[in-house]
């Protein structure tokens, strides 16, 4: 007869699984959200938003505010289908956190105030970043499928994705969620020089 141990650890493996999975729905669509934010107020760095209504309530840069939710300041900065397309990953997001602690673990920043609004730092485009290694004459581009190097950040093995232009892990992640060096600014895998890539155990 299978034991008790057993199926509490059976269990256990697929909460961990569930829970990586709740984090990479929250990184992702973090990731598509920045995108429309983006293709209008290029320097957006963080949001606010409420968990309670899926609502985008400010985006802000290096400087300030940049957008506010019915403010006639800056109505207009932001056009009526990102704001959708915004919400809509919003609703999304929040269909797969149930409670704050997946929010607060993923760095979302609870307001002291205001306990179902949230400012969050937008992640950078991986295809920007990836763009900007090359450029510093890292690797200009590469086969789809072949080797890259490593991760500046993890230390990660990558490959070249579909495009060729950008490189994700053997998993075919673009997140970078191996542990990543202290200075490490970037959510996603950032290739290294050549000279600096570190050897896989």
């Amino acid at each position: 007869m299978t034991s008790k141990t057993f199926w509490t650890e059976y269990f256990e493996d697929a909460y961990r699984d569930a829970a990586k999975k709740r984090r990479e729905v929250l990184d992702r669509g973090l990731l598509l959200i920045a995108h429309p934010i983006r293709e209008e107020l290029l320097t957006a760095n963080t949001i606010t938003v409420s968990r309670n209504v899926a609502r985008l309530l400010a985006v802000r840069d290096a400087d300030g505010t940049i957008w506010r939710v019915d403010d006639e300041a800056t109505r207009g900065k932001l056009s009526a289908p990102n704001i959708s397309a915004v919400r809509a990953t919003l609703r999304d997001i929040f269909a797969f956190t149930r409670t704050a602690h997946s929010l607060l673990a993923a760095d979302w920043k609870q307001d002291p105030k205001l306990c179902d609004t949230y400012h969050v730092a937008l992640p950078e485009d991986p295809a920007k970043n990836q763009d900007a290694a090359r450029r510093a004459g890292y690797r200009p581009h590469g086969t789809p499928g072949e080797d890259a190097g490593n991760c500046a950040q993890c230390g990660r093995l990558l490959v070249w994705d579909g495009s060729g232009r950008r490189v994700n892990d053997e998993w075919g992640e673009y997140l970078c969620y191996a542990p990543r060096r202290a200075d490490a600014r970037s959510a996603v895998h950032v290739l290294a020089a050549p000279h600096t890539a570190q050897p896989q155990n």
